[in-house]
């Protein structure tokens, strides 16, 4: 698996290493959690599920994007709430 180094606020490292000890776990695995609950993906991953939706929904490629940013924004509304 690639290696990445990031800077954090010693309050925000602080809090991961909290965050590990209290699951039993690593802080790659508490910032993994927290990319999937934020539905992290590649352009990819992305355009592959764009392009299920509009298979499933018989969109075109403008109501398929139009239909996934109104889709995101609400799910992000919800969780900002």
């Amino acid at each position: 698996m690639p290696r990445m180094t990031i800077t954090l606020t010693a309050s925000r490292q602080q809090a991961l290493r909290e965050t590990a000890a209290r699951r039993g776990t690593t802080i790659a695995a508490v910032i993994d959690d927290a990319l999937e609950a934020c539905d992290i993906k590649t352009w990819q991953e992305a355009t592959e599920l764009v392009a299920q939706a509009r298979a499933r929904a018989s969109l075109d490629a403008e109501e398929a994007v139009d239909l996934g940013v109104r889709a995101t924004r609400a799910v992000r509304e919800l969780r900002s709430a």
